[in-house]
């Protein structure tokens, strides 16, 4: 279990934006803490924000046992498939997190623009098959 004043610690950097510190300072954990679900998810998330999704997925994937009844680590995982364009998968993981609690808007947001980019093809889709008619 990690140290609240660690956790507490990353939670800071996270609110400042300082997303490569949190890295840096999981990086001088002992092994065994960096290991840990609490540090792991932080870690994802941090990677997340600094745009490397796939990186994050591979943090939070081995996380899900851990994770399965945890909102935001559903929320965390969506947020990898929707950066992916895995939009099924984000919509089943945003749908879960709140089921399992996620009282916020961000969620509900997320699904929406998994809606809207889903429109977005079938408009794009609808335009091209229009305009092969015409040639």
């Amino acid at each position: 279990m990690a140290d609240p004043e660690v956790l507490e610690r990353l939670d800071r950097l996270h609110e400042e934006n300082k997303h490569k510190q949190i890295i840096w300072e999981i990086a001088r954990l002992p092994k065994e803490v960096q290991q840990g679900y609490d540090i792991q998810s932080r870690k994802g998330r941090a990677l997340g924000n600094l745009g490397e999704h796939s990186r994050a997925y591979r943090v939070l994937e081995p996380l899900r046992e851990e994770g399965k009844e945890d909102p935001l680590w559903w929320y965390r995982i969506g947020c990898c498939f929707f950066c992916m364009e895995r939009d099924e998968e984000a919509r089943q993981a945003f749908t879960r997190a709140m089921e399992l609690g996620d009282e916020g808007d961000d969620c509900r947001r997320m699904l929406a623009l998994i809606d809207e980019r889903e429109r977005s093809r079938q408009d794009a889709s609808k335009a091209l098959t229009m305009k092969g008619k015409k040639w």
